[in-house]
């Protein structure tokens, strides 16, 4: 229960990172609000996507790790 939550608490900060950085640099200022729900859907896309690769490519590298730490034990 404890690495899900820090896993989420990270994925999430990550994910409101590069949201704001998306928002930012690519999106721009919205003229109304159907373009600003369009930009927020488009950078909460991108984010979530970045935020669950990188969650996954850690996942492996910690599964990798242990594997490896169980192998050298015997």
């Amino acid at each position: 229960m404890r690495v899900s939550l820090t896993s989420g608490l990270l994925g999430g900060l990550i994910g409101a990172v590069l949201s704001a950085l998306v928002n930012y640099a690519f999106v721009g200022v919205p003229e109304g609000a159907a373009a600003n729900a369009v930009n927020h859907a488009v950078s909460g896309l991108i984010s979530g996507f970045a935020a669950g690769f990188i969650g996954l490519l850690v996942h492996q590298r910690k599964a990798s790790a242990a594997a490896e730490a169980n192998s050298a034990d015997r």
